[in-house]
């Protein structure tokens, strides 16, 4: 007898046209960036033409004394960034998790920062309310009789986290008072019957409840801060000198101020190369076992409330 072939199943096909989409959307880009990462191409500079450079343009990047002051730029701002955004969410998350006259309206307005565009931010923030001769800054120093502070030039990096951590703190609290709110009231009311404070629920009980989503808001804010770009170009453009500028940025200003796509694009390839050893770090750090996840510790050297 002979073997009897089995019929392929075409439903398994479905998904492909969905591949191939996310592939030449994705991947051929970045295929196309690496191949220009090893020419020498500089467009002010037609006359030398379009050579082969080898690994002279990493070699170049890896030398750069900027690449390095904006690579610490752009850990500095993940660091801070991230720490503030999430202890800012979680302690709004924990003062607006109760209903009070007007509660709806004040979260309405916390969240609003988070639909602003980035330039639309930097506009705002550096004519209207940090400019050192007409804005807020100025009238507020004034009053103070005090010089206004050039927030921008002094402080250029600072302010950066700021405004950053100004627009996505938002994001952070939406997220994370999602999971405050689907916490049981009977383990809330056990541990205050056993006579836990609020302090001692916060980070004894909630917190370890609403651990998936501390993570799914650090991991999903890790990805937007890393390309932060219209924030620093509207502000500062990275100045004073790279002080503050990041990766997105510096691989921006190499190619539309420099012209000069080989290097451009042998720092775009660095740059990816790093978001994804910081982000397969930072998965590594928060990937634990599911059953970690949301145990519940219980408070240590608390009284029982004496029966009356």
């Amino acid at each position: 007898m002979k073997p009897q072939l089995k019929k392929f199943d075409l439903s398994k096909l479905t998904f492909l046209p969905a591949v191939i989409i996310v592939f030449i959307i994705t991947q051929v880009p970045f295929g196309v960036t690496i191949v220009f990462s090893f020419l020498k191409w500089n467009v002010k500079r037609m006359d030398q033409g379009i050579t082969f450079a080898g690994l002279k343009n990493y070699i170049y990047i890896l030398g750069w004394d900027n690449f390095w002051r904006v690579l610490l730029n752009t850990v500095v701002l993940i660091v801070a960034c991230l720490a503030l955004c999430t202890v800012l969410a979680i302690l709004l998350g924990v003062l607006f998790n109760r209903k009070f006259p007007g509660s709806y309206l004040f979260r309405t307005m916390l969240i609003l920062p988070y639909f602003v565009m980035d330039c639309v931010v930097g506009i705002v923030w550096k004519t209207l309310i940090l400019d050192p001769n007409m804005g807020m800054n100025y009238w507020i120093c004034k009053l103070l009789g005090i010089n206004s502070i050039d927030f921008f030039g002094r402080f250029s990096l600072l302010t950066i986290v700021i405004l950053i951590v100004w627009q996505w703190t938002p994001f952070f609290f939406m997220i994370i008072i999602a999971g405050l709110q689907s916490l049981p009231t009977d383990v809330l009311e056990s541990a205050s019957l056993d006579g836990a404070s609020a302090f001692q629920q916060l980070i004894h009980i909630k917190i370890p409840m609403i651990k998936n989503h501390i993570i799914t808001a650090m991991t999903l804010g890790l990805i937007n801060i890393l390309k932060v770009f219209g924030l620093v170009y509207v502000t500062t453009s990275g100045g004073p000198g790279v002080n503050s500028a990041n990766l997105p940025y510096l691989t921006y200003r190499t190619i539309f101020n420099d012209w000069n796509v080989g290097r451009a694009a042998a720092l775009a390839v660095i740059t990816v190369v790093i978001t994804l050893v910081i982000s397969q770090n930072f998965f590594k750090l928060t990937n634990k076992k599911e059953s970690d996840y949301g145990r519940v510790k219980k408070p240590r050297r608390l009284k029982r409330k004496q029966e009356v």
